[in-house]
């Protein structure tokens, strides 16, 4: 067993520990008022006024601040007045006996102690964890080191889970695409698949005083540390929380001190408040069950997001899938993916879109696992070369970017223009530089004036999706290239050339039958990758011109956000041809000049 595995067993252990502890007070309260039942008849010596002083404190470590180390404060309430009938010496000294040395108790103390022992266990581990990372590999800094030390338990996780090893293998390959902050974020990459869970998954570490050494990650702690004591707060506790930090980088280290319990449980008996200390009593081992069912849930939900992982995989990989499966992973999609003009269009369309979503990930899942064992295992450029166009409504670019596994989308022409086959050529072989462009006449353009076709604004360098963020772009739709065409079974081979070790390029020709939205193509290949040890740079080798009557009037805000030509504009390439491939040019010749 791994040090994240027996790190996880011990988490799980520790719960358990707890919840025993709860069943043994819960045991005792009703011990303590049956004695107290039984000898009140005789015993009874007049009632009085008591006020609570219970303090039970739930916490094995106190909260301290990842910055300095400092203590954070404790959160108090104030006891509550009650009232209650006095007893005798005699039955008081009975009660307090039995509290202290009943096998109730007894069972309760050693469970404390087995629990405070899992407590030193898990931190153990985790500093061995830590050290094991360390020295298998080399680390560009403190929070590279914290994303892998959270992966290896992320994927301790996925195997408790039930996921397939190679999955369990690639996440960890990956820690990047869960935990990917910056300067000023808190250490989690927006992006990532499930990035709320990554939060809760950060709170739960938190809750155990576990530490991040980077800056980043310590952001990460602090929030999950946070969203977890809300949730534990929103419980109903009755009785006092040590820690519950709420400081930047605080955690909250919740635990059960029982010697200090039954110090003030002993001291309400003796002062004849025997009702109050059962309820105090029942009241902690509520706040001791209900603290343990709050940790299950947040790390069922981890378990969940796992399982629905493998399932969505499978349905990845099966082609026989029913209707049913394809909405079930509809539903998966719209849950994890994050951009609201993606969201929105998927909530429009009908049950033949989203068929055509799900042909659209397993044909690029069958073309990427031709090509794995040819290509990097972490960074890759996919060509996606098919016909295209642009039509209303304008989006924003970053839809294409819809999970962290595509690093950016790179388009070459200007908005309303079309290429040749030197422009794809160039595209496919990395080659094309923005000085090689030119522009002109298209075909059937009647104008016969090539001055007409440059642009007034051209930037010196491609348009990037991830540059461009929120800016405006229209929707690019993407049709099959003719499978009928002579090159074809030609241009099948070429995939093997051009995913060779050290070009870490895949070549994809779009040929499926039908046209789709490019976002389309961008969300099933990101969360194909997913699945598989990548993160792509996606370039687009397609025509750029609008269909005929849309984007009229529009043509300032997309020259702003690139560049826009007028109609029938025409971009290829003056790069030296002298080393082209001749076969692949004449099968690109085949769909792009005819």
């Amino acid at each position: 067993m791994s040090t994240a595995d027996q790190l996880l067993e011990q988490m799980f252990s520790w719960i358990e520990q707890r919840e025993q502890c709860a069943r043994k007070l819960k045991k005792l309260a009703q011990e303590l008022e049956s004695l107290r039942e039984k000898c009140n008849a005789s015993e009874v010596v007049g009632s009085s006024v008591a006020v609570v002083g219970a303090a039970c404190l739930l916490g094995a470590g106190v909260a301290t601040l990842f910055t300095g180390g400092a203590a954070a404060p404790l959160l108090g309430l104030a006891g509550g007045v009650f009232s209650g009938v006095g007893l005798g010496i005699s039955v008081i000294t009975k009660i307090t006996e039995h509290l202290l040395s009943s096998d109730t108790m007894k069972d309760a103390k050693k469970i404390e102690s087995q629990s405070n022992e899992i407590t030193k266990k898990i931190q153990k581990l985790f500093q061995k964890l830590k050290e094991e990372r360390q020295q298998a590999g080399s680390f560009t800094g403190p929070d590279d080191l914290d994303r892998h030390v959270m992966t290896e338990i992320l994927g301790a996780m996925a195997r408790r889970s039930g996921m397939h090893p190679h999955f369990i293998m690639q996440m960890l390959q990956r820690p990047k695409l869960f935990f990917n902050g910056g300067p000023g974020s808190i250490g989690l990459n927006q992006r990532a698949f499930n990035p709320e869970l990554m939060v809760v998954f950060a709170g739960i570490l938190s809750f155990f005083t576990l530490t991040a050494g980077g800056k980043e990650l310590k952001f990460l702690f602090a929030k999950g540390g946070q969203q977890l004591f809300k949730k534990v707060s929103k419980t109903g506790l009755k009785t006092v929380l040590k820690g519950g930090a709420m400081a930047v980088g605080g955690a909250i280290g919740i635990a059960f001190e029982l010697p200090e319990a039954i110090n003030q449980w002993k001291d309400l008996i003796e002062k004849n408040h025997v009702t109050e200390a059962s309820q105090s009593l029942r009241d902690t081992a509520n706040d001791l069950k209900k603290i343990s069912r709050t940790l299950r849930k947040q790390l069922d939900k981890i378990k969940k997001m796992f399982k629905e992982f493998e399932v969505q995989k499978s349905c990845i990989e099966n082609s026989n899938r029913s209707p049913q499966d394809k909405k079930d992973f509809i539903k998966f999609v719209k849950r994890y993916c994050q951009d609201q003009d993606i969201l929105s269009r998927l909530s429009k369309n009908d049950d033949t879109e989203i068929f055509k979503l799900m042909d659209i990930f397993y044909y690029i899942k069958q073309m990427l696992d031709e090509k794995k064992e040819y290509t990097d295992r972490e960074n890759i450029d996919i060509i996606f070369v098919a016909h295209g166009l642009i039509e209303e409504p304008l989006m924003t670019a970053s839809s294409l970017l819809p999970l962290s596994t595509i690093e950016d989308v790179i388009l070459y022409s200007p908005w309303n223009s079309v290429i040749d086959s030197k422009v794809a050529y160039g595209i496919i072989k990395g080659s094309l530089q923005p000085h090689h462009r030119t522009f002109g006449c298209a075909k059937h353009c009647r104008c016969q004036n090539h001055n007409n076709h440059q642009p007034t604004k051209l930037p010196p360098y491609w348009n990037s999706m991830k540059n461009a963020g929120a800016g405006r772009i229209p929707n690019i739709i993407v049709g099959p290239l003719k499978s009928v065409d002579p090159a074809w079974n030609h241009m099948v081979e070429l995939r093997e050339i051009y995913g060779q070790p050290g070009t870490n390029r895949v070549f994809i020709p779009y040929r499926f039958q039908m046209k789709i939205p490019f976002y389309v193509v961008t969300l099933a290949l990101s969360l194909v990758l997913f699945i598989f040890p990548f993160r792509a740079t996606v370039h687009l080798a397609a025509c750029l011109g609008r269909s005929s009557q849309t984007l009229s009037g529009q043509d300032k805000d997309l020259n702003k956000q690139y560049s826009y030509t007028i109609d029938n504009t025409h971009m290829s390439s003056e790069e030296n041809m002298s080393n082209a491939d001749p076969e692949l040019y004449r099968a690109l010749q085949a769909w792009f000049d005819q």
